[in-house]
């Protein structure tokens, strides 16, 4: 099984030669301490309290495997450093608006609305195109990024965070300019709750960027309710200056805690977007190995292939396990085919927005047809994969998604 590396830009080697040349590789320049980042953070924003202190035991599980495991070049070092000590800081100002502003945990959160999925099956354009209802809520990267102070409503769209925000996304894909062309990023753009997440140390933020075995097992292995909880306080925090009638938020990292979601939110609506995962293998693994190759010199495509095709049959016949046996709210659940989004994203929008019992206006197919005539196709180059880039057995593979594909009818594409 071949994997080629992505271009890293030239000035990510003259970065990483000034830690080649240490004994310690680096770690000396940037230090990645769990103590001193807190203190750090404290010293940055001059407050002091973190709020629930359950997110510790994630962050420091998180940090000791970022220096035991990850084997992180200068680079590598310098950007986990850079988004651990950003939510450290964003965690401590959201609290001190908190705590001065006690009615914001008082407000009922919007309803919620969901977009989850496999990776790479339709998540990211749905919710794009949910983005174009005015009445939709939706989390862009800036917010998240950066939340105090809290967003306003005469504000949003022109906040200086944005820029902010979109300096640093650039400067990080700047390490690898490829990964541009297989996931899109912006300070204006919506993105994952990962970047929620993020202030809970319990986010795949970390570990879809860094080797953490350790940290992939606590993660799931523990109780991520007060993730959870925290999620919930952020959508408070979120709102409290820019409401709109309902959040839509996004994530396939909520497709296996469904029930953390729901008894979260217990009128939740959710979607879950549904394509061949055959279809999907190899550029969920490249993306993976990209964003590691980024930070690392450590990357296993053939292990991290098989953990993917591992993980999506997994969470495959947990969906329809799920589904089938009534564990989850199925009135509060529906299905979008990628193939049918695809072919008419109008039509899967409307019967979407039937299903979630909210009006679907003529003004909302236009938008969305006038999006999609003007959204440019490989501004950034293309991500072009196959099957056979993953190495695996096609009739072994196939075999275990039958379940699946019978239960939500889900063509198959290769």
């Amino acid at each position: 099984m071949n994997w080629t590396p992505p271009q890293r830009s030239d000035w990510v080697a003259h970065i990483n030669a000034l830690g080649d040349n240490l004994a310690d590789g680096g770690r000396s320049l940037l230090p990645l301490d769990a103590q001193q980042m807190l203190d750090d953070a404290r010293s940055a924003t001059g407050l002091d309290d973190f709020g629930d202190e359950w997110f510790l035991q994630p962050y420091r599980v998180l940090v000791d495997a970022l220096n035991q495991e990850a084997e992180l070049t200068p680079v590598g070092r310098l950007v986990a450093r850079s988004e651990i000590v950003r939510s450290l800081q964003a965690r401590l100002q959201v609290e001190d608006q908190i705590r001065s502003n006690p009615e914001i945990v008082q407000q009922d959160v919007a309803p919620v609305h969901v977009v989850t999925g496999l990776g790479r099956t339709g998540t990211s354009i749905l919710h794009e195109l949910l983005t174009l209802d005015d009445n939709n809520r939706v989390p862009m990267q800036w917010e998240m990024m950066y939340p105090v102070p809290a967003p306003e409503t005469a504000t949003f769209r022109t906040d200086a965070r944005i820029a902010k925000a979109d300096r640093e996304i650039r400067s990080v894909e700047s390490i690898i300019p490829a990964i541009r062309t297989m996931h899109a990023h912006g300070g204006d753009l919506p993105n994952e709750c990962i970047f929620l997440f993020a202030l809970t140390f319990a986010s795949e933020l970390f570990s879809g960027r860094f080797n953490l075995p350790s940290y992939d097992m606590w993660m799931a292995s523990n109780d991520l309710g007060p993730a959870y909880a925290y999620h919930k306080r952020l959508l408070q925090f979120l709102q409290w200056k820019h409401t709109k009638p309902r959040w839509v938020l996004k994530a396939p990292t909520h497709i296996n805690r469904l029930n953390y979601l729901f008894d979260t939110y217990p009128n939740a609506k959710v979607v879950v977007t549904h394509r061949d995962p055959l279809r999907v293998l190899a550029s969920v693994a490249n993306l993976l190995c990209s964003l590691k190759y980024a930070h690392s010199d450590l990357v296993n495509y053939e292990g991290d292939m098989a953990r993917v095709a591992f993980g999506n049959a997994y969470l495959c016949q947990l969906m329809t396990d799920e589904r089938r046996g009534g564990r989850l709210p199925a009135g509060q659940i529906a299905d979008v085919r990628y193939a049918d989004l695809m072919r008419d994203p109008v039509e899967a929008v409307g019967a979407l927005y039937q299903q979630w019992g909210i009006p679907f206006s003529d003004g909302l197919a236009t938008r969305i047809r006038d999006y999609l005539a003007a959204k440019p196709k490989g501004k950034h180059g293309t991500h072009s994969y196959s099957f056979a880039d993953t190495g695996l057995n096609l009739e072994e593979e196939r075999e275990k998604y039958g379940d699946y594909q019978a239960y939500f009818d889900v063509p198959s594409e290769v």
